[in-house]
């Protein structure tokens, strides 16, 4: 039995859908796929009343038991090396910028913690000034040492 699109079939495929069954089941009554039902029912409306949606199929999986091991629930972000203030900061403080006033060719590194953030702006070729640029590697070899 194939559906035929007519006013007959689709009030017979709607009984089947006031009675709970699915599209598929349907589908497989009159021999069609799952997608001509659905495309019946979206043109349809009056004839195939919507159903309430099931959120969850599986409570029991839902709910997560939980955790006993406290390790588990460590946080997992990277480890931050925290560089403390040194003396050529404290000594470039006059002369530091926000990072708005920065132009090319000064330092970005930040050298205070506080707000407004404040940056080295000494002149360089690059991203870091000379100290800025030795003090950023020294601290990449040491995390990487450590690993």
């Amino acid at each position: 039995m194939t559906i035929q699109h007519s006013t007959v079939d689709i009030e017979a495929a709607s009984e089947l859908w006031k009675e709970d069954l699915s599209a598929s089941q349907i589908a497989k009554r009159f021999g069609v796929s799952r997608n001509v039902i659905v495309g019946i029912a979206f043109r349809n409306r009056a004839f195939f009343p919507s159903k309430p949606r099931v959120r969850n199929c599986r409570p029991h999986e839902s709910k997560r038991a939980p955790r006993k091991d406290k390790t588990a629930m460590r946080d997992h972000r990277p480890d931050t090396v925290i560089i403390a203030p040194h003396k050529y900061d404290l000594e470039r403080l006059p002369f530091a910028k926000r990072l708005l006033e920065l132009r090319p060719g000064e330092c970005v590194w930040p050298i205070n913690d506080g707000s407004p953030f404040l940056f080295c702006a000494a002149k360089t070729a690059g991203k870091y000034c000379q100290h800025h640029q030795s003090r950023a590697y020294a601290a990449h070899r040491i995390t990487k040492r450590e690993k």
